[in-house]
C-alpha cells in the first residue's frame, strides 16, 4: 500500500484570502502586517503502490476468488472505477466546501463558526480558525469569494481510496482583506493565482474532509 507523507508547520493568516500557510519544515518569513503572513510551501512525498486484482472490504488488496459468488438479485457490486470516481467527487466537494465555508466566515472573521468543521479537520481546520482569529484581533474582514480550479492528482489506495491529493490554482483576485472600521483595503497588494495542494481523507464515519493544505504566493501558477 502506498504512503503519502506531508510535513507541515502552521503559519498565521495572510493579507489575501488564500494566504494562510502550512510551511514544510522551515520557517518562511515575509513582510508582515499586524502579525499576518502570506505564502506557503508544501513538501509532498508520494510513493507508488502496486495494483492488485480487487480491493478487500477493509481497504486492503486481495486476489479475486476464482469462483466469485453471485450477488443477490437486484444488487450490484460497484466496480473499482465507480468506487474511485465517487471518492474523487466526494474529495473535490469537500475541498470546495472548505473554501466556501471559509469565505462565508471571513466576511465577519467569525473564527468560531461551527460550519468550518463540516469540510475541514485537523491541521486544515486549525489553520483556518487561526487565520480568522488573527483577522478578528486585527480588525480585518475579507470581501468577495475565491475562484477554484481543483483537480485530483493522486488517490491512495488505488482501488478504494481513503486519501486523495488535490492540486489547485486558486484565484484570490476578488477575495481581499479590508479594514472592518473603514472598509478600506488592508494593503495595496493585489490578489491573483496561487498554487494550492490539499490532502483530503475519508473519515471513520465515511465523510470526506480536508486534513491539510498549503498555499503558495501570488503568481505561483
Amino acid at each position: 500500500m502506498a504512503a503519502t507523507t506531508l510535513t507541515y508547520a502552521e503559519r498565521a493568516a495572510a493579507k489575501r484570502g488564500f494566504g494562510l500557510a502550512l510551511v514544510a519544515r522551515t520557517r518562511l518569513s515575509r513582510r508582515m502586517r499586524r502579525g499576518a503572513c502570506c505564502a506557503a510551501i508544501a513538501v509532498l512525498v508520494l510513493t507508488a503502490c502496486s495494483d492488485a486484482s480487487s480491493a478487500g472490504g477493509d481497504g486492503s488488496m486481495e486476489r479475486a476468488d476464482s469462483s466469485p459468488s453471485t450477488p443477490p438479485a437486484g444488487s450490484a457490486t460497484p466496480t473499482p472505477e465507480t468506487v474511485v470516481d465517487r471518492a474523487k467527487e466526494a474529495a473535490l466537494a469537500a475541498y470546495r466546501g472548505m473554501w466556501l465555508d471559509m469565505a462565508r466566515a471571513a466576511r465577519t472573521s467569525n473564527w468560531r463558526a461551527g460550519y468550518l468543521a463540516d469540510h475541514a479537520t485537523g491541521d486544515a481546520l486549525t489553520a483556518i480558525t487561526g487565520s480568522l482569529y488573527a483577522d478578528h484581533r486585527n480588525g480585518l474582514v475579507t470581501r468577495g469569494d475565491p475562484i477554484l480550479y481543483p483537480t485530483v492528482s493522486s488517490v491512495n489506495p488505488p482501488n478504494d481510496p481513503t486519501a486523495i491529493m488535490i492540486d489547485d490554482c486558486g484565484d484570490s483576485t476578488n477575495w481581499l482583506k479590508y479594514e472592518e472600521d473603514t472598509d478600506q483595503l488592508a494593503d495595496d497588494e493585489p490578489g491573483g493565482r496561487q498554487a494550492i495542494i490539499a490532502e483530503v481523507k475519508r473519515q471513520t464515519d465515511g465523510i470526506w474532509q480536508v486534513t491539510r493544505f498549503a498555499v503558495q504566493s501570488v503568481g505561483s501558477c
